[in-house]
């Protein structure tokens, strides 16, 4: 049995990049960059006001201006400012020839119908400078950016409407089970309803990722080696539920190993998700994950979470916050790492320094989903610790 850093450490080990693709900027969201980018333009592109106002020329000291010409944003001026004269501009728009200076609109009043009056003095240029913010081919984005609406923005500002960006991994879900019915159906004596894969399906879309369900695979080899060589076939990463533990029936391991799948480990020591499978197959990775629902979650989260952001080249980190433990908490069992499901609390008096508080909920066991439904995080409790006390800092993840 292997301990959970370990597992995690094999894992990452085996989750490797996959390529690139070139997809459209509306599509990015959450994808890390495998290209630089650079400016094929200045930004600002033109010296260009920076509020609505009067350009005029710095150097004039004149009270009164001439106003020789209206610039709205898009407009190319048409005159050159002189002496006495100044151009009614707006935000963003074009200053003209001879002018490097804009009287904001407050400091101004209207002398006669086109004459404009200054009545406070400043020596605020009020003015953007080409190329002040970027200049013509300089580097604006850095391979590996993980692109958020922001970087987004950037990229349709210099034109990269498609962009190369790493990879996502097809990923493939199956159930497996005799008793597993599909959600739709009622179930008979002896039948449950399949939640797994529901469950994994979204927690994937959560990541960015669109899954692919493959059924139910039924307690035989034969069935369960069909799907998983399908599964193997269409996906980079493989998740299974069910069928891992040490029943008669539970003879997934046997049929990865028929499959070419290389097994590193079958056992982690945490509670929940005791008898995971991780496996691979080239660059093929495969889950084979306990059939007990909240295992599930949490070995998704634990596991194949990090081997994502590995994948697509998101920075790993950790995902868990030190959080105030809110009341006493105790446990029997002290022989493997624990996550426990909790509910976050925002500290109490609001100040700017509070902090988050959790208490744990009632937590029946790994098959006790309606507990996480809940939980707004799940609590480690490290091997051997069977007592924490109120106050005590834990580390918590968000869920």
């Amino acid at each position: 049995m292997i301990k959970a850093k370990k597992a995690l450490q094999t894992i990452l080990k085996h989750a490797l990049p996959l390529g690139t693709e070139k997809i459209a900027i509306e599509d990015t969201l959450g994808r890390v960059l495998a290209e630089n980018i650079y400016s094929d333009i200045a930004i600002p592109p033109f010296d260009r006001s920076a509020m609505d106002g009067f350009a005029i020329n710095s150097k004039d000291q004149s009270k009164f201006f001439e106003i020789i010409e209206d610039i709205p944003a898009g407009k190319v001026p048409n005159k050159k400012i002189k002496l006495g004269q100044c151009a009614r501009i707006m935000t963003g728009a074009m200053l003209p020839e001879g002018a490097d200076r804009v009287i904001m609109v407050e400091h101004t009043k209207q002398a006669t119908k086109n004459k404009m009056q200054v009545t406070k003095k400043s020596q605020k240029s009020n003015v953007s400078k080409k190329g002040e913010d970027i200049k013509v081919g300089q580097l604006i984005l850095k391979k590996g950016t993980k692109i958020r609406p922001q970087e987004a923005a950037m990229l349709a500002t210099v034109g990269q409407t498609k962009v190369k960006i790493l990879r996502q991994p097809r990923v493939a879900v199956i159930s497996t089970g005799s008793e597993l019915v599909e959600p739709k159906q009622k179930p008979k004596a002896g039948q449950i309803r399949n939640s797994n894969a529901s469950m994994l399906l979204l927690q994937l879309k959560r990541q960015g990722i669109n899954g692919q369900y493959l059924g139910i695979a039924r307690d035989n080899f034969v069935a369960t080696r069909k799907l998983i060589q399908k599964g193997l076939k269409q996906a980079d990463i493989l998740l299974l539920s069910g069928g891992v533990s040490v029943g008669d029936y539970d003879f997934v391991k046997e049929v990865l190993g028929s499959c070419g799948v290389k097994i590193h480990f079958n056992k982690v020591a945490i509670k929940p998700g005791k008898p995971t499978v991780f496996g691979s197959k080239g660059k093929k990775l495969v889950f084979g994950l306990p059939g007990n629902p909240v295992s599930v979650l949490v070995i998704f989260e634990l596991f194949v979470v990090s081997a994502l952001d590995k994948i697509v080249g998101r920075q790993t980190k950790s995902q868990f916050r030190k959080m105030k433990l809110l009341k006493d908490f105790s446990r029997r069992d002290i022989k493997r790492e624990q996550y426990y499901p909790v509910k976050i609390k925002l500290e109490k008096p609001a100040t700017e320094r509070r902090g988050f508080l959790v208490v744990p909920l009632e937590f029946h066991g790994s098959a006790h989903m309606q507990a996480l439904t809940e939980a707004d995080g799940i609590m480690q409790i490290n091997e051997g610790v069977k007592n924490l006390k109120r106050g005590t800092m834990v580390n918590v993840r968000p869920i």
